[in-house]
């Protein structure tokens, strides 16, 4: 008989799609067998979720774990959208201080690879390929349901957290379109406000005149690309410093091409 640790592990490579492909029904039901053979993780996820080891192994309503409220256009040039109730508060609760938090980092086009910079000062924990449990992996779906793309698109994500006085200064989520013609174009940026237990901390957009405070479990979405898939410099945008509190936030890009597939092509 396998162990709780077994089943949860299976259930996650099941809910992941490695090396298979993903099947929701079979990774629930793995994971209410977790639960029931004891195993901590596996129960905490359920209640997160809302499920109860047999509901998940029934695999009821599937569909309900990736529904979503309609998003709100905020603005077509550039392209945002507003999802209020996006996630739960206990979805977001479980994101906060997920990964092991470190100075965040930005794409550096000479390397290809991170690297520190002045202009962003908050710390951020990247979330490995281990680390996509199956509450952040039901959230990554939901997110290609609300964005209509594909998650082998998706990076890995960040959960983010700012204290007062950190930031990220104004800065276009876009790459350089010498550098995406071989990495790919990262054409959609997600985040999900995890509080708002703050001051301050606004998303500001300050070439389309906006400014965005979600609350826990609000999300914005944005295109970093206009209709013709060309790098939209109406998306410059700033993480503004919290005045009081900490602010937590999931970020999600999302690339034109498989990031996995583009780090194997040839340069």
């Amino acid at each position: 008989m396998r162990s709780g640790d077994e089943l949860r592990a299976e259930a996650r490579m099941e809910a992941v799609g490695a090396g298979r492909p993903q099947n929701w029904p079979r990774a629930l039901a793995l994971l209410g067998r977790a639960a029931d053979a004891g195993n901590p993780q596996a129960q905490a996820e359920l209640e997160v979720l809302g499920l109860t080891p047999d509901h998940a192994r029934s695999a009821a309503d599937i569909d309900a774990l990736f529904a979503f409220p309609q998003p709100e256009r905020l603005s077509e040039q550039p392209r945002l959208r507003f999802v209020r109730g996006f996630a739960s508060a206990a979805e977001c609760a479980w994101l906060r201080g997920r990964g092991t938090l470190a100075p965040s980092q930005v794409f550096d086009p000479s390397t290809g690879g991170p690297r520190l910079d002045p202009r962003r000062s908050n710390r951020s924990a990247e979330l490995t390929f281990d680390e996509l449990d199956l509450v952040t992996q039901v959230l990554r779906s939901r997110i290609s349901a609300a964005t209509r793309l594909p998650l082998p698109l998706f990076e890995p994500p960040q959960v983010m957290r700012y204290e007062p006085g950190e930031e990220f200064q104004p800065h276009y989520d876009y790459l350089d379109p010498a550098l995406a013609a071989h990495a790919g174009q990262r054409i959609a940026t997600f985040l999900l406000y995890l509080n708002d237990d703050y001051e301050g901390g606004e998303t500001a957009f300050p070439e389309a005149g906006q400014v965005v405070r979600g609350a826990t479990g609000d999300a914005l979405f944005f295109a970093n690309v206009d209709g013709a898939n060309r790098p939209d410099p109406l998306t410059l945008h700033a993480g503004r410093p919290p005045n009081r509190g900490t602010k937590w936030v999931f970020s999600q890009w999302i690339r034109d091409r498989s990031p996995a597939a583009a780090r194997q092509s040839p340069d």
